[in-house]
């Protein structure tokens, strides 16, 4: 199951595909509007948006990677598919959770209040609520890239050592229950309507999986507009010196404070130099623990002190 090492030649059909346009992400993008369009004239909830809006999006992204791959060796192995797979159903429990503990917040702070988004259009919620998030998103983001107990939290979605549409899944739920705080509950709390929220999360949530996904093509000048996983694979650099680019969905956060990485080229190796202590990236129970391993290191330590003290 091992990966030829990022860092090796390539061979022909494994070298990467810039030629041409990038038509998986601007057609998720088109397919994304789409349902959306038919969900505010069908008055769907924000449930059905969001939920069937995923599946259209993994299923779409899917057939590209099979098809029309950036590097046929990112595309998904059988262990791959098997980590992804559980870390989906707990970012799924997670983000269920995060929804009532968020609401509950909301309904503890600002229960009746008119927030200063209460009455904006729709056409100007959506992306004002979409910019607002991802300010929020690109500093926790860039925080966590400072070391300490949040990047062995985001360590995990680091650890994978390609990128692929499936992978974006691997992910602590720590992580995201951070990251949907800070995302969201200010929206909740300035009072965008909640099909604005949700409109805002499709796209959002399109992006975040477009970041990812392995397929070919280029957006050219649409990198300075819009994520991309042109710029999202600088990121997932093993170079910290090039692990810029802490926006997700859109780069002008990176931009106006100075870590934004351009599109051209790509880097040599993904994911993150580790140590023997740390999880391999097949090793899901590893994974999951990774951000508690100090506290049990301080507790093992404590118990070690006192028991030399007896």
């Amino acid at each position: 199951m091992h990966r030829l090492k990022q860092s090796a030649p390539l061979s022909t059909d494994k070298k990467p595909r810039y030629s041409g346009l990038n038509w998986a992400h601007l057609g998720a993008l088109l397919l994304i509007t789409t349902w959306a369009t038919l969900g505010l004239y069908a008055d769907w909830s924000s449930f059905v948006l969001l939920g069937v809006g995923l599946l259209l999006v993994l299923l779409w992204f899917a057939l590209w990677e099979w098809r029309w791959p950036h590097r046929t060796d990112w595309q998904a192995l059988p262990a791959d598919r098997k980590r992804d797979g559980l870390f989906m159903l707990a970012l799924l429990a997670t983000d269920a959770l995060a929804d009532t503990l968020i609401r509950s917040l909301v309904m503890l702070f600002n229960a009746d209040a008119q927030g200063l988004a209460s009455g904006l259009p729709l056409w100007l919620a959506v992306p004002a609520a979409a910019l607002l998030g991802e300010f929020g998103d690109y500093w926790l983001h860039r925080y966590k890239h400072r070391g300490g107990w949040l990047w062995r939290v985001h360590f995990v979605h680091h650890r994978p050592s390609v990128l692929n549409v499936s992978n974006n899944f691997t992910t602590h739920p720590l992580d995201l229950l951070l990251r949907k705080s800070v995302h969201m509950l200010p929206l909740w709390l300035l009072g965008f309507e909640p099909m604005a929220i949700a409109l805002a999360a499709l796209f959002s949530q399109t992006q975040s999986f477009a970041t990812h996904a392995n397929c070919r093509g280029t957006l050219g000048w649409l990198n300075y507009l819009i994520g991309s996983a042109e710029l999202h694979r600088w990121h997932h650099s093993v170079n910290i010196a090039e692990a810029q680019n802490f926006g997700t969905a859109l780069p002008i956060w990176d931009q106006l404070f100075g870590t934004f990485r351009g599109h051209r080229g790509e880097p040599i190796a993904l994911g993150v130099k580790v140590s023997a202590q740390q999880p391999d990236e097949h090793d899901i129970r590893g994974l999951l623990s990774y951000p508690f391993g100090r506290l049990r290191q301080a507790k093992s330590s404590a118990q070690a002190e006192r028991a030399m003290q007896r």
